[in-house]
């Protein structure tokens, strides 16, 4: 008989993890922090379109309202946060750069030493990756194999057709975001699903600076009645990535 599993995937560790780690706390909800370990501490903006972002380094002063603060988290911060037993951490990086041209060398620098100073700072060996602004190549997917890598997660631009897994597939494909307009409709049919003689799982993605939006989707109200609604089903597992791959 197949599992149902339920996890979070969100990016960037910045200082909203705080509170969205204290409702998964809450919750029992688990999940995994994709970070990066050359830019602890930095600080910019993200300028909200719609229920999506652009980086700004300034905000704009006519328009302040439509920035929210994008601060990554010191070092010291993230070691204290990501203690938590609900949290696993994963690259996403070394400096969250586009992936998509990276060549051999550069791959050494973004994945390997991520890889290798996340798995030194946090004490066990990390195993996966988020690829920023869902950008890779050949090179960065040998880069990832060579590492150990069990997962490598994009980001979902569609709404899927089921809930089904392969835990032979490097690449991590997302459920949904929890800004998309379809996430609690999806969500309810997880729930409401039985289970089969396979896994079903329901990755949800995205970026906790989102919360501060203050829209309808993007806020810790909506994301608050995601888990409590996912947290009243008795057959579903809360699980961190890694444990999507050990289940």
């Amino acid at each position: 008989m197949g599992q149902k599993l339920f996890t979070l995937s969100f990016d960037d560790g910045t200082e909203q993890d705080c509170r969205l780690i204290a409702l998964m706390e809450k919750y029992g909800v688990k999940g995994t922090f994709n970070i990066s370990s050359g830019i602890f501490g930095r600080k910019s903006y993200i300028k909200r379109v719609g229920n999506g972002g652009k980086s700004a380094a300034e905000k704009d002063i006519l328009h302040p309202e439509l920035y929210v603060n994008h601060y990554i988290l010191t070092e010291k911060d993230a070691l204290s946060l990501y203690s938590s037993s609900n949290v696993e951490i994963a690259s996403h990086g070394t400096h969250h750069l586009v992936q998509s041209d990276l060549t051999k060398e550069q791959t050494e620098e973004e994945i390997t030493q991520d890889f290798e100073r996340l798995s030194e700072l946090f004490g066990y060996r990390v195993v996966g990756h988020a690829f920023p602004k869902d950008t890779f190549n050949g090179n960065v997917i040998e880069a990832l194999k060579r590492n150990g890598a069990l997962y490598a997660r994009r980001v979902s631009r569609e709404r899927p057709k089921d809930f089904s897994f392969n835990r032979n597939e490097l690449i991590l494909m997302p459920t949904c975001r929890h800004t998309d307009p379809f996430s609690d409709e999806l969500l309810n049919k997880f729930i409401n699903t039985p289970a089969g003689n396979d896994d079903m799982v329901f990755v949800l993605w995205g970026h906790s600076y989102e919360l501060d939006y203050g829209t309808k989707l993007g806020c810790y109200e909506h994301i608050e009645r995601l888990f409590q609604t996912v947290s009243h089903a008795k057959d579903i597992r809360f699980v961190t990535n890694r444990e999507l791959y050990e289940a």
